[in-house]
């Protein structure tokens, strides 16, 4: 999909690694020890890349926590959502029949 978008090699590594989080968060924090549905979508945007994810777990919108500045010094976690937002814009979240859908515009590095 990056090649086919012609997004350079830092702006690639930055949507695998959003799209790699969003998806970890779901299934980590989301799924309540049951199964979950879930699509990713991927698509042009002018100059960038929409990125879309729609599930059938708890609603959960992400501008909605702080963000954190360091790790979670138990289990390490707790930056992807910083590295998210960092690196793309939330363009939209809604939770309605049972699904949530969570776009983000990924910023082109500078």
């Amino acid at each position: 999909f990056a090649g086919a978008q012609n997004l350079d090699r830092i702006a690639a590594r930055r949507l695998a690694i959003i799209v790699e989080e969003v998806v970890a968060n779901l299934l980590e924090h989301a799924a309540h020890d049951r199964d979950i549905a879930f699509n990713l979508m991927l698509g042009p945007d002018q100059g960038g890349v929409i990125v879309t994810l729609e599930d059938d777990s708890d609603p959960f919108d992400p501008r909605t926590i702080p963000i954190a500045d360091m790790p979670n010094a138990e289990r390490g976690g707790g930056v992807g959502l910083a590295l998210v937002a960092a690196w793309a814009d939330i363009v939209s979240y809604g939770s309605e029949g049972g699904w949530n859908r969570l776009v983000l515009r990924l910023r082109q590095p500078l």
